[in-house]
């Protein structure tokens, strides 16, 4: 029996569904959960079907996430997406469902849960999402809303079909065109940015620092982060801005938390950087992958290792 197969058969056996996904959600975890949710209600109406985890008000559109007490888990089967690592689930009680779920498109370096659907080939578990839709079209059923919440989950992960993109990922957006939503302004909309994101825009671009085998990278201090006064909108916004500039092969982003440790964001163009992630507790896709700094050392430890790897490249 195929992964999909045994979905489909768990989720028809029980009454009541709870999705997840992961902490710091973006477009891809929210669109997956909300996708998936909402292809669950239109084919099984009668089932009980619930999102949780924190919502962000830039997606707010796409829904409200629901608050549960505990007992709903003891009979429930549990559906996590887009996460890689257990520790990563947002609201920790999905480990008190009947049975576990996981379907994702990150490398499955951890395993968790009673099936586990994973295609690292899939530009985002969204699409993931739709093409489950699709093996199965003759008995599930999707909405338009749910189709716009997919679209959005794949715009965000391609970086709007930059990265990450090939002929199935535009074959399941043409799929999710035909429904009725205004995916234009959708598109339009998530390619825009804050005023004060726009300023800040100005400081990384000053402040990046880029060298001469092609890496860019900045430090964002805490300090600094809270004097744009960016609200929700977070800094996701400059992980892509490093990659603009024409001679950059990698680009990194270390922000500061809150208990002065580095949350690192590393993307490259086509080297593959995800094994540097894997040494600093992380890891993800060989040219997008997230990791931690616990100091400045780590972080020069960091620069390091993606120089030498870009180094190597050239030699």
């Amino acid at each position: 029996m195929s992964a999909e197969t045994s979905i489909l058969a768990a989720i028809k056996k029980y009454d009541t569904i709870i999705i997840h996904r992961h902490q710091r959600p973006d477009p891809d975890a929210f669109g997956s959960q909300f996708g998936m949710a909402d292809l669950i209600k239109q084919s099984f109406p009668n089932k009980a079907v619930y999102v949780v985890g924190k919502m962000k008000p830039s997606a707010e559109w796409l829904g409200a996430m629901d608050e549960l007490g505990d007992q709903l888990y003891d009979n429930a089967l549990v559906i996590i997406l887009d996460t890689a690592n257990a520790p990563r689930v947002d609201d920790e009680r999905w480990d008190k469902a009947a049975e576990i779920i996981k379907i994702d498109h990150h490398p499955n370096e951890e395993p968790y849960g009673d099936y586990n659907w994973v295609v690292p080939s899939m530009s985002s578990t969204s699409e993931l999402v739709f093409s489950f839709y699709q093996t199965f079209k003759n008995e599930l059923k999707l909405s338009d809303a749910g189709a716009a919440a997919l679209y959005y989950g794949i715009v965000g992960d391609t970086g709007r079909f930059l990265y990450a993109t090939n002929s199935h990922t535009m074959e399941v957006v043409a799929g999710l065109m035909q429904f009725d939503f205004d995916w234009t302004s959708l598109s339009q909309t998530m390619d825009t940015i804050s005023p004060a994101a726009a300023k800040m825009s100005g400081y990384v671009l000053s402040e990046m620092q880029l060298n001469d085998l092609g890496l860019n990278y900045i430090i964002l201090k805490n300090d600094v982060v809270e004097s744009f006064d960016l609200g929700d909108f977070g800094t996701a916004f400059v992980v892509p801005l490093l990659g603009k500039v024409n001679t950059a092969k990698a680009w990194i982003v270390f922000e500061e938390q809150d208990d002065q440790t580095y949350r690192v964001r590393i993307r490259s163009r086509n080297i593959v950087i995800n094994q540097v992630a894997a040494r600093h507790g992380g890891g993800g896709h060989p040219f997008a992958s997230g990791a931690k700094a616990k100091d400045q050392a780590e972080i020069e430890t960091i620069i390091a290792e993606v120089n030498a790897t870009l180094a190597a490249q050239e030699e």
